[in-house]
């Protein structure tokens, strides 16, 4: 093989993997068949700006795929550090949930030196911790209130609310007007904010058809976990007046709670 056959068997190849759609009469989207490092290929947002300059953009995937895999640029100093300098270094623009960079030259160039900078971005995920490895906590609560001689039921159903029905773990009940458990757990402080607002939308989905809810969520602070639930996360409990209490370290309050519903005292 020659080099110019081999020019054209790669130029042939790339152009037939190269998947195109027109989203507006300015705009593109591009499949290229250049993988992420989960193996998915990399797709590009391409608008026109005027005859010799162009905005790319990542679609807001890079965000996406680090904030999936456990990684928030925000939460760690060190990696935040990382990942401004790998931005800055190829002249992309970050708008918080989307990477860009104008091209004024030479565009193709410009788009392999953008997938270069996504790809690098990705690649800090392999340095996040392995996860805690998961364990059954809503059986460690269920334990915890039995011994406290609680009044409680496993639901055997979900609860509706107005857009869904949702999984509670226990019923606190009998003694006194029910008040719904939720209990949660995470293997890093990416996965407990996620928890977090997935337990306020729950909840707050089902006090919009029944606003009397009484609902607790009791969180696994246990061990490493304990560093997982930062300030942050916890306020987005409190924003939607919906008590957290620490498995460990509400100890006291989780007491009281389980006290309440086996003797009827306030």
């Amino acid at each position: 093989m020659h080099c110019e056959d081999f020019r054209s068997t790669l130029l042939g190849w790339f152009g037939e993997a190269v998947e195109c759609r027109q989203e507006s009469p300015d705009s593109l989207i591009v499949g290229l068949p250049i993988a992420r490092p989960n193996g998915d290929f990399i797709e590009l947002g391409i608008k026109t700006i005027d005859s010799s300059s162009w905005r790319i953009s990542d679609l807001g995937e890079t965000h996406e795929s680090l904030y999936l895999a456990g990684f928030d640029v925000l939460d760690d100093l060190d990696k935040r550090g990382e990942f401004s300098q790998i931005i800055t270094d190829h002249l992309i623009s970050d708008a918080g949930n989307e990477l860009s960079r104008v091209s004024n030259g030479d565009l193709v160039e410009d788009i392999f030196d953008f997938i270069s900078a996504i790809n690098s971005a990705l690649a800090l995920q392999l340095t996040v911790p392995t996860s805690l490895p998961y364990r059954d906590f809503s059986s460690v609560v269920a334990k915890f209130l039995a011994e406290q001689s609680a009044s409680f039921e496993i639901p055997t159903e979900s609860v509706p609310g107005k857009s869904g029905s949702w999984r509670f773990n226990f019923s606190l009940n009998h003694v006194h007007p029910e008040t719904l458990v939720k209990t949660i757990t995470a293997s890093n402080s990416t996965h407990a904010m996620r928890q977090a607002q997935s337990t306020v939308f729950e909840v707050g989905d089902i006090r919009e058809v029944r606003s009397d809810l009484a609902a607790v969520v009791i969180i696994d602070d246990e061990g490493e976990r304990k560093d997982f639930w930062k300030q942050s996360v916890m306020r987005v409990f409190r924003g939607y007046d919906i008590p957290a209490i620490a498995f460990n370290g509400g100890r006291e309050q989780l007491l009281s709670l389980a006290q309440r519903y086996s003797n009827g005292k306030h």
